[in-house]
């Protein structure tokens, strides 16, 4: 009796504790899906509320005469990452320096900003003790006046072409809507490299998307794979420079005619009522063309984005961080434009972005070099700027003409939205025009 009394005991414990966890994980997925909800709801109208202040803001690109470039920075291993920085340290001015100090968050004066001291060696203690013994005050002065540490280059920020880090176009903002903590960055698209020259017919565009990903360090292997999937995309629509209004006809137009002698009442479909001195064949015609939809030409770079976001695309391959970049974690997917826009701003795009578009005619290095040693001080604002700075190179900077622009106008907004242990994410991108934005698309995922 004893032994059946244990094992009921077991067994209703192990029920109870069965019950127990199912209950909690009932309560669990139900408080997450409160939490999603919200954030979600969070996410939502914090898309709304960057659309509609949007229209007014004005992202234009500054003068960064003397500070560290960002055009070189993201390709280099992190010891010359951190190399370059610490000669920019060495000699910045006091003004450039506290600038970029702010961007990142940081004072000179900051523990978090200097290396971790090393312990002294037990040679240096029993000097210090025999200073002590044999001067007193001068022992105490000594450790009065610590030595200043160095700032680690490794926790600045760089200024990209708009005073924040590249390709940011503003500070992230960030709000709190109930409990949801949201941030909202507005990222330029203009300063990436468009993947949907990858499909297009030219082959000139397709062969600078392939130099640009062989500078991104990618295997060949990759290169490869991704040209297979773009080649997929390219079956499905052929990226165009300046495509034109897309047509679609309805299906009215094949059916709405009435055949050769059929009376109006006989015919399959009737839409509207016959005018006055037209025939059932003109009526049916003016019917059908009314129906048509006219898509507007911007239209392209939504179906483009919608395609770069599917699965047609492996992003998870791009989005692996090179090794050698350290707790950076750059990777070409960062720097690659998948919303369909065409052309890459001269004024913020990195080093080999330049290179990449300007492989297409000319000398790419030498074009890049010009453009970047120019805009660090007075940005370009038109591209006639750059013919007259290199005239030499006329023909071939006019032929690169349609991939490029100074003026950016597609930008891709990315919102993060938290509460309690969910997560959404919104990522939209614009067509922005002066004071008229277009909503392009929108992704969400967690």
């Amino acid at each position: 009796m004893l032994v059946v009394v244990l094992m009921i005991l077991v067994v209703l414990t192990a029920l109870t504790t069965a019950l127990t966890l199912r209950i909690k994980q009932s309560r669990r997925r139900a408080d997450y899906g409160i939490d999603y909800q919200e954030a979600r709801y969070a996410c939502d109208s914090a898309l709304k509320y960057v659309l509609a202040v949007l229209p007014d803001r004005q992202y234009k690109v500054v003068s960064r005469e003397g500070l560290p470039d960002f055009s070189d920075l993201f390709w280099l291993p992190q010891e010359d990452y951190a190399a370059y920085l610490q000669t920019w340290l060495d000699t910045a001015e006091e003004d450039k320096l506290q600038q970029v100090l702010d961007l990142s968050g940081l004072s000179e004066e900051d523990s978090a900003l200097t290396q971790p001291e090393e312990e002294p060696s037990l040679t240096e203690l029993l000097a210090k003790l025999v200073r002590r013994m044999t001067d007193p005050n001068a022992g105490m002065e000594a450790e009065a006046e610590p030595a200043s540490a160095p700032i680690d280059p490794l926790k600045l920020k760089v200024p990209g072409p708009y005073g924040v880090p590249w390709p940011l176009v503003s500070k992230p903002i960030e709000l709190t809507l109930g409990e949801c903590a949201v941030t909202i960055e507005i990222e330029d698209e203009n300063a990436k490299m468009p993947l949907g020259w990858a499909v297009s017919s030219n082959k000139a565009a397709q062969a600078a998307l392939t130099t640009f990903c062989e500078w991104m360090s990618m295997e060949p292997e990759e290169i490869e794979d991704l040209q297979k999937q773009c080649k997929q995309i390219q079956e499905q629509k052929t990226f165009v420079i300046d495509p034109q209004p897309i047509l679609i006809k309805s299906r009215l137009s094949s059916t709405a005619a009435p055949a050769a002698g059929a009376s109006p009442a006989s015919s399959p479909l009737r839409t509207s009522r016959q005018i006055p001195g037209q025939s059932a064949q003109q009526t049916a015609q003016t019917a059908s063309q009314s129906s048509d939809v006219l898509r507007p030409a911007i239209a392209n770079a939504a179906d483009f984005g919608k395609l770069f976001h599917s699965s047609l695309l492996d992003l998870e391959s791009l989005g692996r961080s090179r090794r050698d970049t350290g707790d950076r974690n750059e990777s070409p997917l960062r720097y690659l434009a998948l919303w369909g826009s065409q052309e890459i701003n001269i004024n913020t795009a990195p080093r080999q972005v330049l290179e990449a578009a300007f492989t297409l005619t000319g000398e790419p290095k030498k074009i890049a070099d010009a453009v970047i040693q120019q805009r660090q001080s007075k940005p370009f604002k038109t591209l006639n700027e750059l013919i007259e700075l290199l005239p030499e190179e006329t023909q071939q900077i006019r032929a690169a003409t349609p991939y490029l622009t100074t003026q950016s106008s597609f930008f891709q907004i990315r919102i993060t939205s938290c509460c309690g242990n969910a997560r959404c994410m919104a990522a939209a991108t614009v067509f922005k025009d002066q004071k008229k934005v277009e909503t392009l698309a929108v992704l969400y995922g967690r």
